[in-house]
């Protein structure tokens, strides 16, 4: 039976001992009914894990002695999501999707049609970032995905990626196959995805501008986290370990 696993960022972590706090010591201690002597798993955001021993715990903080640390590999394949930014549960569900496929990094974008409540008042990142920690937790990443504030299209960069791709709903749109037929495998990927309505043709063609290579998805409509969902994947088996 796997170990409970917690995380515990590296300021709270010093040679062969770490503190657990916050919410993560609430769900040890008042969920999962852990105490003093019971074995868990640490991960540190960064890529590092421990097998560790509750030393002593309290309502403020746990202490926790930690043995065989391991060191998840950095990935040869990096994909950043830029997704236009959609409604509800919705977004938490791509994130999380994202993160199950590998996503190493997430853009929220502001398009044309991203709706004006959601401009004014999109103020998520915190639950973002919790999401993104509670599905690392539960598919075994210990290097966690970053994600950014929002950004629009033209402030969007594209310098440090092999490839940028957009997926565009439109029907005479090539396969992503057939674009990126012949190119030397990408160490690193930015992939795009528009919002609920999709992109406009000028965003597009200001993507082109950038240097994004245009693919589509068949002759279906995806919704937005649908489509994160399916291009992750396709990406991973393309040029990553999927």
């Amino acid at each position: 039976m796997s170990l409970p696993t917690f995380y515990i960022p590296p300021s709270r972590i010093t040679g062969k001992s770490a503190i657990l706090e916050g919410d993560e010591l609430r769900h040890a201690r008042l969920t999962l009914r852990l105490g003093t002597g019971d074995s868990v798993k640490i991960v540190d955001g960064e890529g590092a894990s421990w097998n560790a021993l509750i030393k002593s715990m309290d309502k403020e903080k746990s202490t926790l002695t930690l043995s065989d640390k391991e060191v998840e590999p950095i990935p040869s394949f990096k994909l950043t999501i830029a997704m236009g930014i959609v409604p509800g549960d919705r977004f938490d569900w791509a994130i999380q999707k994202g993160t199950e496929l590998g996503a190493a990094d997430f853009i929220p974008l502001l398009t044309e049609r991203t709706e004006l409540k959601i401009r004014g008042y999109w103020k998520r990142l915190d639950r973002l970032k919790r999401v993104i920690v509670s599905t690392c937790k539960q598919c075994g990443r210990s290097r966690f995905p970053t994600i950014s504030e929002p950004v629009s299209l033209k402030e969007l960069k594209t310098d440090p990626y092999d490839l940028s791709v957009v997926f565009w709903e439109e029907k005479t749109v090539r396969h992503l196959k057939e674009v990126t037929e012949g190119i030397e495998p990408p160490g690193s990927v930015l992939m795009l995805i528009g919002p609920v309505g999709g992109l406009t043709v000028d965003e597009v063609e200001l993507l082109k501008d950038k240097g994004f290579k245009v693919a589509g998805m068949g002759s279906r409509v995806l919704r937005t986290e649908t489509a994160v969902t399916a291009g992750a994947a396709l990406m991973q088996y393309l040029f990553g370990d999927m």
